[in-house]
């Protein structure tokens, strides 16, 4: 069942991520962390990338709202805090309404890079 909902939600998103160009989450000099933030609404999910070395440790966390989540293409869908070794890519995280809902929702996201 699980499967099946992180999967429905997957298509979701995905049809308006395609469409929309992502912003670079960006990092103050000599930070090792960097924070976006914003609305997403229902079916307009936020898109957003970072680069990172090979061998790192990243660790995304959202904050705001208990009705986001955010999902990390090919690594991991809807979480609100995930860390993970990196390689030596760019990554593409997007974040969305977790359930249907005509109000908007706050949110922010931090990334951690160590």
């Amino acid at each position: 069942m699980l499967r099946f909902l992180s999967a429905f939600l997957f298509g979701l998103w995905a049809t308006g991520a395609a469409a929309q160009n992502c912003s670079e989450i960006k990092f103050s000099p000599g930070a090792s962390a960097g924070e976006v933030t914003g609305q997403v609404t229902d079916g307009q999910p936020m898109c957003f990338v970072f680069g990172s070395g090979a061998g790192q440790t990243a660790r995304l966390q959202l904050f705001g709202s208990k009705n986001t989540c955010f999902t990390l293409t090919d690594v991991v869908d809807c979480r609100d805090d995930f860390s993970f070794p990196t390689e030596l890519r760019t990554y593409e995280v997007n974040v969305f309404q977790l359930f249907r809902s005509t109000a908007s929702e706050q949110y922010t996201l931090r990334l951690t890079i160590r």
